[in-house]
């Protein structure tokens, strides 16, 4: 890391997920980073080192570089005064329709605005519906008309559990201006990123965020449609999904493992919100409207299972492995898992859970109706079946000591992580999905 770069300051306003990431992701590129965070319980939190949510490497990052000087945390938008680069990263919220909810990135704009240099550009990382960016920069003018630079969109692309090594390292940067200078400002700041770096119109590097969401959410349908067919033809859908992989025109990191599909937050925000542009325009988009009619009824299919299998739900309690979005992570935020806890609910059963991480003030807002339990075996005594939600590591080794804690020991993997050998050496019934 150059000098230079240590010279220059980065405020990063919105510090949850995204935000610290992003936060402590530019410290270790060398950089000042000053973190704004409006809501005084968060501010503290922050100041005492503890990130808002779990992330493998976060808390120990944050605390490291907060020691050092490199890393602080502000509550007004005054700091933005000092920013060589202001990076809006809210996790924008997502309602129970999948439709999201702009207001926090607007009020960072609206509040950053007054204290701009002329020439600090303004790089937006939060998820945002196209055209967004555009309406921003004409607000930030307004508010302040001598500033010369202009928004930047640059679409993230982390994953819960993986998201400091993906910031550090992306497999590209997309960066969307309305003009060549405010982009190569902002290509300034990840000079110290080794990776391919595309330019292009606003709405286009939008519409790309778009476009990568639901490419992964089509893969996820895709598979799970082929398990459908092959659990009751007879074949393996996780065989075929290894197949499909090796094949150099789909690639290896395709989403070809079939299981419970996608949930709110990522990548239903943004296949709803091509369905609402298709619909604004009067365009027709059934493949939109395949991919939320195969993806729902995977939900409907754990309790499908699990009634072929006991019969009745009514009064069995359903013990589940995992209630986060994913391992890694302690957030329950649209997690698969409350979609199955609410289909279990509706069909009469009772569920128990066991997590390691779940974050129980999360679970408490989500008014979800779940017992949660101090470990597996605990849970399996009390289970009629287990259902495999989240890819916790300690999962894998699920033995012989948990089978005879049940009555029936029935366990369904709905990520088909487990060996289903293995489950049955150890004296299970196995269920996954697509799985003959």
């Amino acid at each position: 890391m150059s000098s230079e770069t240590k010279r220059r300051r980065v405020v990063v306003i919105g510090l949850w997920h995204l935000g610290s990431v992003n936060a402590v992701g530019f410290c270790e590129k060398g950089y000042r980073v000053t973190g704004i965070e409006t809501d005084p319980a968060r501010l503290s939190r922050l100041r005492e080192g503890h990130p808002p949510l779990y992330e493998p490497g976060l808390e120990e990052a944050l605390g490291r570089h907060a020691r050092s000087g490199s890393l602080q945390f502000e509550g007004s938008f005054e700091a933005v005064a000092e920013a060589d680069w202001v990076v809006i990263a809210y996790d924008s919220p997502v309602n129970d329709r999948d439709e999201v909810d702009i207001s926090p990135v607007a009020r960072a704009a609206r509040g950053a605005a007054p204290h701009l240099r002329h020439d600090t550009p303004i790089l937006v990382t939060s998820q945002v519906p196209l055209g967004t960016c555009e309406r921003l920069d004409a607000v930030v003018h307004e508010i302040n008309p001598s500033w010369r630079s202009g928004i930047v969109y640059v679409p993230e692309n982390l994953k819960l559990g993986q998201a400091i090594a993906r910031f550090l390292e992306p497999d590209m940067l997309v960066l969307g201006s309305a003009n060549p200078q405010h982009a190569q400002a902002a290509l300034e700041l990840y000079q110290p990123f080794s990776t391919e770096k595309l330019t292009m119109d606003l709405k286009s590097a939008e519409m790309v965020k778009h476009a990568l969401n639901t490419f992964l959410a089509t893969s996820i349908t895709f598979i799970n449609e082929i398990a459908n067919l092959s659990a009751r033809l007879g074949a393996d859908a996780v065989a075929v999904g290894q197949a499909l992989r090796l094949d150099k025109r789909i690639g290896r990191a395709a989403l070809l493992t079939p299981g419970l599909g996608f949930s709110g937050g990522t990548l239903a925000r943004d296949v709803r919100q091509l369905k609402t542009f298709a619909d604004e325009l009067g365009q027709k988009a059934p493949l939109l409207d395949a991919i939320f009619a195969v993806n729902e009824g995977t939900f409907d299919q754990v309790v499908a299972i699990l009634q072929r299998r006991l019969g009745t739900l009514v009064g069995r309690t359903i013990g589940l492995l995992g209630l986060t979005y994913k391992a890694g992570t302690s957030t329950v935020r649209r997690s698969p898992a409350l979609k199955v806890i609410e289909r279990l609910t509706q069909a009469g059963a009772v569920s128990a859970a066991y997590d390691p991480q779940a974050d129980p003030d999360e679970l408490r807002e989500a008014a979800i109706s779940v017992r949660r339990v101090g470990s597996v075996v605990e849970l399996a005594a009390q289970a009629d079946a287990l259902v495999l939600l989240t890819e916790w590591p300690e999962f894998r080794d699920v033995g012989g000591d948990v089978a005879q804690a049940m009555a029936r020991p029935l366990l369904v993997d709905t990520k088909n992580y487990l060996d289903p050998a293995k489950v049955k050496a150890a004296g299970f019934e196995y269920e996954g999905f697509g799985r003959s």
